[in-house]
């Protein structure tokens, strides 16, 4: 049980280190340019919070978890990836097909964020867990 809490921790503190940097310089601006009059001021961080907390949960337990009991680091990395893909792709397409502002850049931009954020955040949370950085 320690070893999935700390799997966890380190695949959340790449995450979301990660993602406020990319928030900040990547995604705000595009978001800013297409929909600025629909962004929250402030940020409801409880939401947010709530969802980093459950999407990082599932992605160790779905990916992260048996990659690392598996010994096979590659496979958090595909398979991070192909989640941050389904996740990221469901919010960008629903978005573009209901919402009139909503624009490809955001759904490409944020979609490949999304898909290499997930992806790395595991590897890097599995190869910390198995010992690849000594």
């Amino acid at each position: 049980m320690l070893q999935v809490a700390l799997l966890y921790a380190a695949t959340a503190a790449v995450f979301l280190t990660l993602d406020v940097i990319g928030i900040r310089f990547l995604i705000r601006p595009v978001f800013e340019r297409n929909v600025g009059h629909l962004l929250a001021d402030p940020l409801r961080l409880g939401p947010a919070a709530l969802f980093y907390l459950g999407y990082i949960a599932g992605l160790v337990w779905l990916v992260s978890w048996p990659a690392l009991k598996g010994n096979d680091p590659f496979h958090a990395l595909i398979g991070g990836m192909v989640i941050g893909l389904m996740c990221y792709g469901t919010y960008e397409m629903t978005n573009y097909a209901t919402l009139a502002d909503w624009s490809w850049e955001q759904v490409i931009i944020d979609g490949l964020w999304g898909t290499f954020l997930t992806g790395f955040a595991a590897w890097i949370g599995v190869l910390a867990l198995s010992g690849r950085f000594n």
